[in-house]
């Protein structure tokens, strides 16, 4: 376990930084995630890294714990178990005590343990989030959305197709070499989904 120094912006503010948290700082930092995510409409932490703190030690993850007077305002995780990529991160601030600094400490001890080299992952794509990025110097790098429609009603017209055009479901073993190069080609900017194979 290590301290980093507390921040001048608020009196008795500490961050731990721990490779492991007893369940009962599990317990809390999981309600904090709550308080946050009903207060956000969106979890701050990923289901991963939710899974990382109810299971217990695990290699390559860190976890930095931000209090104030003993009381949890903030968590940020670390995760550098990719062997290519820099060290993953998120974090969150209690509702109640943001504009405070404290995702600034805390975004500024997840630089400091990487050593500047650092993927920040913002669920949501909320300004307060956009501007601590700023603040802190990182850049946009990729933006994930989603795309959802309900499958009922179903209350759109057949598609007129132009001639000579078929649409049938994929058929493994016959269509796969068509849709990999459909794939590439479509995602050829993209670092993951554009570098696919058969394999």
């Amino acid at each position: 376990m290590t301290d980093a120094a507390p921040a001048a912006i608020e009196p008795g503010r500490q961050i731990k930084t721990l490779d492991e948290l007893t369940p009962e700082l599990a317990d809390d930092v999981l309600g904090l995630l709550s308080v946050a995510a009903r207060a956000d409409g969106v979890q701050a932490v990923s289901e991963q890294g939710r899974l990382y703190l109810r299971h217990g030690r695990r290699e390559g993850v860190r976890h930095f714990v931000l209090t104030v007077a003993g009381d949890l305002r903030g968590y940020a995780q670390l995760e550098g178990t990719d062997p290519v990529e820099a060290p993953a991160a998120e974090l969150v601030v209690h509702p109640a005590h943001r504009g405070r600094g404290h995702g600034r400490a805390l975004g500024n001890a997840l630089l400091g343990a990487s050593g500047k080299r650092l993927r920040m992952w913002a669920h949501g794509g909320k300004s307060a989030a956009r501007h601590l990025a700023q603040v802190l110097g990182l850049t946009l790098f990729r933006e994930l959305r989603q795309l959802r429609r309900p499958l009922s009603p179903l209350d759109i017209a057949e598609p007129t197709l132009p001639e000579g055009v078929t649409v049938r479901t994929f058929v493994p073993g016959q269509d796969d070499s068509a849709w990999l190069a459909v794939n590439s080609s479509a995602f050829a900017h993209h670092p993951e989904q554009g570098s696919i194979t058969q394999r």
